[in-house]
């Protein structure tokens, strides 16, 4: 019994032996994986962060366009150019810089040409000829590796415009002296509800005086004089009586307060032209149905050459059109008749002053003794174009 005890102890101790030498080889080996997987991560985190150091850095170039004028997109105005004005701002230099106009090149700068003003890169700054309508207006930056751009839009239009008229019918005088008229205040009356109802008059800028006094003619032209830019258009239209001086050579508007022994309130016509000059419009006409009333010519002109509308409208006219030349014309009037039937029967948008003319010439022609008169107003500030009837927008 004791034998069989010792070999039972024997067998036990040799498997705790066993089993210890196989727990402890058992750690080392998991030692062992667990230290070589730390040094790969170590060398590859060291491999990444030699990489992080050698690689190139990427240059990014940053251009930016601000237009500052105009300072609006969709912007609508009366005049033919406008003014360009951006900044231009870059990391890396450039190479050209192109302005386009609905897709047409109109402006550029070269390499050379690019100079820094203040924080700008480069400062476009240029006056934009437009055309009749919509013009997309594009500015183009092209660099080595880059091409930006930067557009905006602006309308030309005639009916951004302003415009004013003066209406003036006079028929009534206070020296008896002077004879009444018939017509002129009705013809007044109907020259501004066709201009306010069927052509773009907008009523605030249409002034009409009925039987004026020379003070209230003169001071309605110098207040105009105040408030017209030289954006906008002026018409001047007067129905009463003229006289013509013969020995001076100069033509007179009669207004209420004329006495016929006394020019104190006459209205020369040098006063007419010496306004009409200094009221800086794009155009101004002067429609006169009086007596003598060609005398506003220094020159007349015969018709000129048909130019497009839009070309007539670009060049600052000082035009006039008359009921006759030296002569006297009679109170009802067969000039103003068909002056207002022509407008009215006219059906295009745009109706130039000369065209009116030239419909309404030989009609008068043929029904009175009078040859009514179209030309320029010399030495006042005509450019070759002329005044523009516009249609209202329906």
């Amino acid at each position: 019994m004791k034998r069989a005890g010792l070999i039972i102890f024997l067998i036990s101790q040799v498997i705790f032996c066993h089993s210890q030498t196989l727990e402890n080889r058992s750690g080392v080996k998991q030692f062992n994986i667990s230290k070589k997987g730390m040094d790969i991560k170590k060398a590859n985190e060291e491999n990444n962060a030699s990489a992080k150091v050698t690689a190139p850095v990427k240059v990014i170039n940053k251009y930016s366009i601000d237009i500052i004028s105009p300072s609006s997109d969709n912007l609508t105005i009366a005049n033919d150019k406008v003014i360009l004005q951006a900044c231009i701002k870059a990391t890396t230099p450039i190479n050209r810089i192109f302005i386009y106009r609905n897709g047409s090149f109109v402006d550029g700068f070269m390499s050379n040409k690019i100079i820094q003003k203040g924080d700008c890169s480069f400062m476009v700054d240029e006056p934009i000829p437009l055309k009749l309508g919509i013009n997309d207006i594009k500015i183009e930056i092209l660099s080595s590796n880059d091409t930006i751009s930067k557009s905006i839009t602006v309308e030309y239009s005639f009916y951004a415009a302003r415009n004013y008229a003066l209406l003036i019918g006079n028929q009534k005088y206070d020296d008896p002296e002077i004879p009444e008229l018939e017509e002129p205040v009705n013809d007044a009356t109907e020259m501004y509800n066709i201009l306010t109802k069927e052509y773009n008059f907008d009523p605030e800028y249409v002034i009409l005086l009925k039987n004026a006094t020379k003070a209230e003619i003169i001071g309605n032209l110098h207040q105009l004089r105040s408030k017209i830019t030289p954006t906008d258009n002026l018409l001047i239209f007067y129905a009463g009586h003229g006289f013509w001086d013969e020995g001076m050579g100069v033509g007179y508007w009669l207004p209420k307060d004329a006495a016929k022994n006394n020019p104190v309130n006459w209205i020369p016509n040098t006063d007419l032209t010496n306004y009409i000059e200094a009221i800086k419009t794009k155009h101004t006409l002067l429609i006169a149905d009086a007596c003598f009333s060609g005398g506003i010519f220094k020159t007349r002109s015969a018709f000129s050459a048909t130019y497009a509308i839009e070309m007539l409208y670009q060049l600052n006219s000082r035009k006039a059109i008359t009921s006759g030349t030296l002569t006297v014309v009679p109170d009802r009037s067969v000039f103003f008749q068909y002056l207002l039937k022509n407008l009215r029967e006219n059906t295009n948008v745009y109706l130039s002053a000369e065209e009116l003319f030239s419909k309404m010439r030989m009609a008068i022609i043929n029904n009175s003794e009078n040859v009514p008169q179209f030309g320029t107003i010399q030495n006042v500030g005509d450019e070759g174009g002329d005044f523009i009837f516009i249609r209202r927008r329906k």
